[in-house]
């Protein structure tokens, strides 16, 4: 039982609006987290974690009901709950209720009202308020927790961080009982030990490499190189880029030492770095946290470094140092390449804050190159036992950069970072790596300023409405560029006006994807453009996003009635047209639409009576 001191939590309407009152101070945040810790190090079997999470929920929510379920043949099967529920619960696939929604998208969900999403329960459900997080360990998920209350608006988001971090911490508690329940088996086996475990490092990096994408696809005119060797099976070194519509989050990581320490230490650092981003916070807030949030999971003497870089739409950047390796700033218009650098501290060796850290600004101009390496190349020795040094590899970029250049104008980014690691295989000889090895370089295409000139051409001519000028220029933006999101935009909304249902569907699908932009309109327009072209479940699909992104947007409301209404399913279209009013009590299309499908339905109703009557007088 948890010893915490606080007031049972309370919704009150506070001026025309639902407000909890009560619940968990920040002392209690960090008791919690202490706690939960300390649980789920005393146990040793996955069915104990699975009744300390149900325990752990109670006392710390004060919900009517908790639910654990585990991914298990390609369904999520209930593993544990507090109390059964009517109708009882069932297995998910990762397509249906809240439960399926977290799953699927790997994201925390808050609903402070089911009435608003009856989508997500099935029907008889008294749920009013849920908090749902999956249970992610790297990138695969292997369950969600859902807690659950029959009062609305019960939680705020204070509680889904806090549930948030259990099930971050449960994910590496199963693991590490899986782990520690695979080496005793493995120690019976005497004679397979070393193959064992052989195959669980060559596992942990095919793991790991999940989580470390090396291809990286480009956004709104950057194009990216990566190159990442661990020093043994796996890595201590890590990097990511996420996408936000006007901007990406881009990092990279040094956990000091090697082998599977470092390695799970990354992969911490990943679910953390992704909630951070999710959750709009800035740089500093991001180091801050992630140093705050993995620290008490480092083993003993374990720290790491990063660099941190967010670049915008208008292709300014902002940066932060904690300790790394600098960033390396190739200015294409005068050759010059700077190095970029800010105060700032380790992670994991003390507690830090956010001004522990500086942010510094920057601009990328077309052509130019940001390079982020790790110190596996600065560092690397050669048979000579010569260190390499961060002058010496500036130098090379530039001699690489002119020897490419000499062959193409355009982007060549990664045969850039192709040419610099052959080098450096070459300057180390024989010599084996001394540490992991990891770069990620950053180029803004040099065509870029051509580009958004056509572009603002192909703008100005669909505003005067000529049409093929408009076309004609955003392709051949297009053609040039295919990340450029302004054009994919662009383009996506001309054909959905000319009712080219198809290549609006192209674009728009390839605009959401390439830029990370989540909007209601968007996935409006890309499920209006299914519905014409008869594609029923990806128009829903779509409409169900716009509306999880905003509920108030009558129009895919109205758009989601017709989708259930060309399926026959008459009760959904008039569900969601209920649940639009409660969202948007004045939007009379909604009422009027509500009314005609209601009437149709009686009269309905009223002609099958009628029918009967007749076969029974006959």
């Amino acid at each position: 039982m948890i010893e915490l001191k606080f007031g049972q939590r309370k919704v009150v309407n506070f001026r025309g609006a639902r407000k909890v009152v009560g619940g968990l101070t920040e002392k209690n945040k960090i008791d919690i987290l202490l706690y939960i810790s300390k649980e789920f190090a005393n146990a040793d079997k996955e069915e104990e974690l699975y009744d300390i999470v149900i325990s752990l929920c109670k006392d710390i929510f004060e919900c009517d009901n908790t639910t654990l379920r585990m991914w298990k043949g390609n369904l999520l099967v209930p593993s544990r709950f507090l109390k059964e529920t009517i109708p009882p619960r069932r297995d998910l696939s990762q397509d249906e209720g809240y439960s399926g929604f977290t799953f699927k998208t790997r994201m925390p969900l808050l609903i402070q009202d089911l009435t608003h999403h009856a989508e997500y329960i099935d029907e008889g459900e008294t749920t009013r308020a849920v908090m749902c997080v999956p249970i992610m360990y790297k990138e695969d998920c292997l369950g969600t927790i859902a807690v659950e209350s029959d009062t609305e608006f019960f939680y705020r988001e204070d509680d889904l961080e806090i549930l948030e971090a259990l099930g971050s911490q449960l994910a590496l508690a199963i693991t590490s009982v899986r782990l520690i329940q695979g080496l005793v088996q493995a120690n019976e086996r005497e004679a397979q030990i070393l193959k064992q475990l052989e195959w669980d490092m060559r596992m942990g990096r095919n793991v790991q490499s999940q989580i470390v994408e090396t291809t990286i696809s480009p956004w709104n005119g950057l194009h990216f190189g990566t190159y990442y060797e661990p020093m043994t099976e796996v890595s201590g070194d890590y990097f990511n880029v996420v996408r936000q519509g006007n901007s990406i989050t881009a990092i990279i990581v040094d956990v000091s030492g090697h082998g599977i320490p470092a390695a799970l230490v990354t992969m911490s650092i990943h679910y953390q770095f992704q909630r951070c981003t999710s959750l709009g916070m800035g740089l500093s807030e991001t180091l801050a946290e992630l140093g705050e949030s993995i620290r008490p999971q480092l083993p003993d003497g374990t720290y790491f470094t990063a660099f941190i870089l967010k670049v915008y739409s208008d292709y300014t950047y902002s940066y932060v140092n904690a300790a790394h390796q600098k960033m390396l700033h190739y200015h294409n218009g005068h050759g010059r390449i700077e190095e970029l650098d800010t105060q700032g501290v380790p992670l994991g060796i003390f507690e830090v804050e956010r001004s522990n850290f500086e942010e510094k600004h920057g601009r990328i101009l077309p052509g130019d190159i940001l390079f982020l390496p790790t110190d596996g190349i600065t560092e690397q020795k050669n048979e000579q036992r010569q260190e390499l040094g961060n002058q010496r590899f500036i130098e090379w970029i530039r001699q690489e950069k002119s020897t490419i250049e000499e062959q193409r104008d355009k982007i060549y980014v990664s045969d850039l970072v192709g040419s610099l690691i052959g080098r450096f295989k070459r300057y180390k000889g024989d010599v084996r790596n001394g540490d992991d090895v990891s770069l990620l370089a950053l180029q803004c295409n040099p065509e870029l300023g051509k580009a958004k000139t056509l572009l603002s051409l192909a703008k100005s001519a669909a505003k005067a409405k000529k049409d093929q000028v408009a076309y004609d220029k955003a392709l051949e933006v297009f053609s040039m560029d295919e990340s450029l999101k302004d054009s994919l935009v662009l383009l996506g909304k001309m054909y959905y006006r000319d009712r080219n249902f198809e290549k609006s569907v192209q674009f728009l699908e390839k605009y959401i994807k390439t830029s990370g932009e989540e909007s209601e309109h968007i996935h409006y327009l890309l499920g209006r453009a299914y519905y014409e072209l008869e594609n029923i479940p990806e128009a829903k699909r779509a409409l169900k996003r716009s509306l999880a992104i905003d509920h108030t947007y009558a129009k895919s409301s109205l758009r989601l009635a017709r989708c259930y209404l060309k399926d026959n399913e008459t009760p959904k279209a008039i569900k969601v047209l209920q649940q639009g009013i409660k969202s948007a009590p004045t939007n009379e299309y909604l009422k009027i639409s509500l009314k005609k499908l209601e009437e149709l339905v009686k009269r309905k109703s009223g002609d099958l009576v009628v029918s009967e009557q007749r076969k029974e007088a006959v």
